[in-house]
């Protein structure tokens, strides 16, 4: 198969799986919310999401490097995503242990799926790993469409609905998924062991990056969490939710197809410093918003904060990690990134925001941001020498 073919097959196949995500993922704050949990109760359900994400994006990366193959991991896992998503939203009165369990396997999964496939992506060749930004273009796409298709459906058909939607959409992405190639390794890794992984630890540049960017994920997170929080509190409606997701998602679209652009003139590391800053202004802005429209407005800084984290952390992380421990290198810094910040930031959000409201909870988080900045840039200067 060409690479122009693979790219395009890309392009498809994360249209729809974003698409599908989406679907299932935009809505479980306000599901948990209809059915009545309090921020401290949602803030307990949403975190068990981490343990799920930390040690299952470890382990599968593990797997896949020592298995030699992504693919094949990338489609027993969608399988399972769906049965247990179809569950989850069939439970809509307070049953907190079983919406403790299910929540924490939709959402793990979401995490573990959404990274193995842009690790596919990466590992696949130099040519599609160059064109990444663009294949990730059209997973915002459909991130776009699916966000008001979940609304809709809600709306038509209840919460109970969104299963047999992902389902359908999930069959499609499947056929695509068959026709292209599995990841490239370097080399047999059927001897690779769980000590192994040390040799990622012993990089000290890569643990470097692991850390600001669990820092500065954390805070990300909080658009998830306390944003919402305070758009259900001023009085949004579950349209303007799914509006907000919709429209940052098409925001991102501009830099993403310029991701290879601008990672050729600028670097990785000068967009991640930028993308930090950027994420200050925009958290800072959440603080004081008082609607819901302010609040979709601020959102569109999107465009200029998640594109260039995503690409440059993406590269910065295939960049120090050894050739033969490409998948773990990547799944590993994922489980911390994305795993610790949805381990920390739902209870730490939901106590601050019970304690000292949305907005104060808002200005703490947008102030740490100093932390990760200080260390990308100390980053960028070890990196010159």
């Amino acid at each position: 198969m060409t690479n122009r073919k693979i790219l395009i097959n890309q392009i498809v196949l994360y249209l729809f799986v974003f698409s599908g995500l989406a679907l299932t993922y935009t809505q479980i704050i306000p599901f948990l919310t209809f059915i009545g949990y309090t921020p401290i109760q949602r803030g307990i359900i949403l975190s068990t999401i981490a343990v799920v994400a930390i040690f299952g994006q470890f382990f599968v990366g593990y797997l896949c490097d020592k298995y030699n193959t992504v693919k094949r991991f990338y489609n027993i896992l969608t399988i399972m995503y769906v049965i247990i998503n179809a569950l989850m939203y069939t439970y809509t009165s307070n049953q907190f242990f079983i919406h403790l369990l299910l929540v924490s396997l939709t959402g793990g999964l979401f995490r573990v799926l959404s990274g193995l496939l842009e690790t596919w992506t990466i590992e696949t060749n130099e040519y599609i790993k160059n064109h990444f930004g663009t294949i990730r273009a059209f997973g915002a796409i459909g991130w776009a469409i699916g966000a008001p298709l979940t609304s809709f459906i809600i709306n038509q058909f209840g919460y109970q609905s969104i299963g047999f939607g992902f389902a359908i959409i999930i069959l499609f992405s499947h056929i695509i998924s068959y026709t292209l190639p599995d990841a490239k390794k370097v080399e047999k890794n059927v001897n690779l062991k769980l000590t192994d992984i040390k040799e990622l630890l012993k990089n000290k540049k890569y643990v470097q990056l692991v850390i600001m960017l669990v820092l500065v994920n954390i805070v990300f997170a909080v658009d998830m969490y306390t944003v919402i929080d305070k758009m259900i509190f001023i009085g949004s409606t579950n349209d303007q939710i799914a509006f907000k997701w919709s429209f940052q998602a098409m925001t991102e679209l501009p830099l993403f197809f310029l991701g290879f652009y601008l990672l050729q003139k600028f670097g990785a590391n000068k967009l991640l410093i930028f993308s930090m800053i950027m994420f200050i202004v925009r958290f800072f802005l959440y603080t004081i918003a008082v609607t819901p429209v302010q609040i979709i407005a601020i959102s569109g800084m999107q465009s200029i904060t998640f594109p260039l984290l995503m690409v440059a952390q993406k590269v910065l992380i295939s960049d120090e990690s050894p050739l033969n421990l490409q998948s773990t290198g990547q799944m590993f810094a994922l489980s911390m990134y994305i795993g610790l910040s949805a381990l920390i930031t739902p209870i730490l959000s939901g106590i601050l925001a019970e304690s000292f409201g949305y907005n104060m909870t808002l200005l703490i988080m947008t102030i740490s941001l100093l932390i990760p900045l200080y260390l990308a840039i100390n980053y960028l200067r070890a990196s010159k020498q």
